[in-house]
């Protein structure tokens, strides 16, 4: 653990001591107070520190102790570090998870207050993410979602979808038939360029992509880790100067691709995300500005942000058709039985729609192994009560997406992949992913800050995967079982990285009727 994780543990250790002692000195006797809920079933903080400092930090171990907590004390709670600082509540209940961001969406809608480095990353929440919710926020949304992820829209790319996906199905062509290969770097390759050319209009070479790659998976690897800045960030940008420095540069490398490829798109809009960025105005003290070169550097981080995390789906989809070869078997005759899909030629968008079982594998596929174990944190706009408890202004709440995903009492057999659960009269048919009516699974998030691409997302997931299954057959390394152990990155991936043996089915299914042939003229 670093230097800096273990000073602000003993920091926050002593504080919390400290301040209680003087609450209890100065708190004054019999003075009458409102009648108020209770606030959630309390982690001891001491207790909770000592286990982070057992485990370094470990987000995994805090997973795991949150999710003990909650089978003692119940599907919510509540976590003070310091006296006077609002509570961070943890809700792992379906239910709950829908009352308050369903039925009290505007009131779990904002953020908490931005700290280092993301005021810095973020160009002072200038993006959907990161952003309270307002004018803003609502400004940003609705121009990606209308002006880049609107269907009509979506159509636009096509070209650029089905040219990424011939790259990915080339490259992996050249590992067939050999043992231990990885497949993780093309798909992130693949997705990338779509998502490149989506922003730019550009169909980058693979140097660029991969350096485009390595610095948004550095920064976004920043909002994971431990988060030494958070805490006197006047102070800790000297104590922790190189590790500042190197965020910095990433930035600053990441502006040097960015910007004149922006600047180029001012002299030829077309229907580009960055062309929509220059038309955004901003208010203003002078009446209204366009935005500034950090807040477009930003806003295309974030958008190039979602191939990590398509990337992950994919490898973990991946990974169970890989395991569970009946599965494979099932997909690939949902794909054999599709009219005019020659052999030489890639699925294309439209008959997706005519593959249920391609849905369901990935419905099931986000459902098991979501993208994180948790929403971004939700900051609460104003005092209310839920499940009998006190929820306090400026409360930092923690949606657990895996805990409903893995609830018993939402699904049979939860830890087991089962695709046909998706499927007719199974028990996650029709089941409605934005969580308007129940929460059964939220992989995107649901209600008012729910991602606007998850459409984009599934859409390129089942295209991948149904092309990547029509072409090869996905085998286990011989002796070899898939391991599906996790780790927590930014987000949830596979702690051994998927290796497969892969076959091209054509061949095989030629070598298979040329040895039939052989043996009738015998």
């Amino acid at each position: 653990m670093t230097l800096g994780l273990w000073a602000w543990l003993l920091l926050v250790f002593f504080s919390s001591l400290s301040l209680s002692f003087i609450v209890k000195l100065l708190r004054l006797p019999n003075l009458p107070k409102p009648t108020k809920p209770p606030l959630p079933p309390n982690i001891s903080v001491l207790p909770f520190l000592a286990h982070l400092l057992i485990h370094r930090g470990s987000l995994q171990e805090i997973t795991l102790l949150l999710r003990r907590f909650h089978t003692l004390h119940g599907p919510i709670l509540s976590l003070r570090l310091l006296p006077f600082a609002p509570p961070s509540i943890f809700i792992s209940s379906s239910s709950l998870s829908h009352i308050a961001l369903i039925h009290h969406a505007d009131s779990f809608s904002n953020r908490p207050p931005p700290v280092e480095p993301s005021i810095f990353l973020t160009a002072g929440n200038h993006d959907i993410s990161s952003s309270n919710h307002g004018s803003l926020w609502s400004l940003f949304r609705r121009n990606l979602s209308s002006e880049v992820l609107h269907p009509s829209r979506l159509r636009h790319f096509t070209p650029a979808r089905i040219w990424a996906v011939q790259l990915l199905l080339e490259k992996v062509r050249s590992h067939a038939g050999r043992h231990g290969f990885t497949p993780k770097p093309n798909f992130q390759h693949a997705i990338l360029c779509i998502l490149a050319f989506m922003c730019f209009g550009e169909k980058f070479g693979e140097s660029d992509i991969h350096e485009i790659d390595y610095l948004q998976s550095f920064l976004l690897r920043l909002f994971s880790t431990f988060n030494v800045f958070a805490f006197f960030p006047s102070i800790t940008k000297l104590l922790f100067y190189k590790r500042w420095e190197d965020i910095v540069f990433a930035r600053r490398k990441q502006a040097e691709i960015f910007l004149p490829l922006i600047r180029a798109r001012r002299e030829r809009k077309h229907n580009l995300y960055v062309d929509s960025l220059l038309d955004i105005q901003l208010p203003d003290v002078d009446g209204e500005r366009g935005l500034n070169d950090d807040e477009m550097v930003n806003l295309c981080h974030e958008f190039l942000s979602g191939s990590v995390t398509t990337a992950t789906a994919l490898e973990w989809t991946m990974a169970e058709i890989v395991k569970h070869q009946r599965v494979q078997s099932k997909l690939y005759a949902e794909i054999e039985s599709l009219k005019g899909t020659d052999e030489e030629e890639i699925i294309n968008e439209e008959n997706l729609q005519r593959m249920p079982f391609l849905k369901a594998v990935v419905m099931e596929s986000l459902r098991r192994h979501p993208p994180s174990h948790f929403v971004l944190p939700h900051s609460v706009k104003e005092e209310l009560e839920l499940n009998g408890y006190l929820i306090p202004v400026g409360a930092e709440v923690h949606f657990a997406v895996a805990d409903v995903h893995w609830d018993r009492q939402n699904w049979d057999e939860p830890m087991e992949f089962k695709p046909e659960r998706f499927m007719d009269e199974g028990e996650g048919h029709a089941v409605d992913i934005t969580g308007s009516r129940r929460i059964k699974m939220m992989p995107f998030g649901v209600g008012t800050r729910s991602c606007p691409g998850y459409g984009f997302a599934m859409l390129h997931l089942e295209f991948l995967v149904a092309n990547l299954v029509k072409e090869f057959e996905w085998k286990a390394e011989a002796g070899k079982e898939v391991d599906l152990s996790e780790e927590f990155d930014f987000t949830t991936v596979m702690k051994n990285t998927l290796t497969v043996h892969i076959v091209r089915r054509r061949q095989e299914e030629q070598r298979g009727m040329g040895f039939h042939q052989s043996f009738v003229s015998n």
